[in-house]
């Protein structure tokens, strides 16, 4: 269940998270302040939960203020790009390879009937979508019906302020960081998911309450308490990404004022963005 907490926390691929938790000076709030050391602008970062249930969304005032005084927004991936659905399409299939023939007949038969059930679509036509991106098409049975995505939230507001959207990383770098995770890993992933959505939906429930908290390190620390897989990929899934993110987030700060809203699973720990910013000798400041 520890893949259906990465789906849920992270991004449009929903990447995952791996630090164990050590208490932080940076964590009592979802967005974050960051100037000092030279900066030309103050970048403001929030850490966003990429599906919640209607009745459970909120949004504080601050958070919009921010982004609404901020030059440019930035989501994980330029959301807002004529080409993203494309680019995903094009990132996401399998190349001579597909689901059924990766796990037994029995098994197929079993995910076809579930994947029918959630997205009244035959699972013949998705066969060849990456294992682990596949898992994410069991939100709809985790989460419940017409859930918030706080991306599209964001992207709607910063469409009505007339604000520049853009992407911190590309589709295909999120895609190359799946492909890191052999196929049969995936694949065992993906199988425990289908198997136990009951417990899912349980260990959702509990997610939304850790990130009502706003407390990124222990939204950090939750993701990771069961998560046998990101102690072996974590590596590729949140750390290398934050590591690279900072230097973005550098030159961004340094060419305009921006508004940067990434699953909160990466601000938090050791390793999160707050923690490697404030090591790099910047500002980095909650804001309530």
């Amino acid at each position: 269940m520890a893949f259906v907490k990465r789906i849920i926390v992270q991004t449009c691929t929903a990447l995952g998270a791996l630090l164990l938790f050590i208490p932080s000076t940076f964590s009592q709030s979802l967005l974050y302040n960051v100037s000092g050391n030279g900066l030309k602008n103050t970048v403001y970062i929030f850490g966003t939960i990429h599906a919640i249930p209607q009745a459970d969304f909120f949004i504080d005032n601050v958070v919009l203020e921010k982004l609404a005084v901020s030059e440019k927004v930035y989501f994980e991936i330029d959301m807002d790009s004529p080409t993203m659905m494309a680019e995903v399409q094009a990132n996401m299939m399998m190349k001579g390879n597909s689901i059924d023939k990766l796990i037994s007949e029995e098994e197929y038969i079993n995910l076809r009937k579930l994947m029918l059930d959630s997205l009244g679509i035959p699972l013949d036509m998705l066969k060849q979508v990456k294992p682990m991106l596949m898992s994410s098409f069991f939100l709809p049975k985790i989460v419940g019906k017409n859930p918030v995505a706080y991306e599209n939230f964001l992207m709607a507001k910063a469409n009505e302020l007339g604000k520049e959207i853009l992407g911190i990383e590309t589709v295909a770098e999120q895609m190359g960081y799946v492909d890191s995770i052999p196929e049969p890993e995936q694949v065992k992933i993906l199988m425990e998911s289908a198997n136990d959505l009951g417990t899912a939906r349980i260990e959702f429930r509990k997610l939304i309450e850790v990130y009502k908290s706003r407390n990124i390190d222990e939204i950090n620390r939750y993701i990771v308490e069961s998560s046998e897989e990101y102690q072996q990929f974590g590596n590729f899934l949140l750390i290398a990404r934050n590591k690279n993110w900072i230097s973005r987030i550098v030159n961004i700060a340094n060419t305009n004022s921006a508004f940067i809203a990434v699953g909160a699973g990466h601000l938090g720990g050791e390793q999160g963005v707050i923690k490697l910013l404030h090591n790099e000798g910047y500002l980095v400041e909650e804001v309530n």
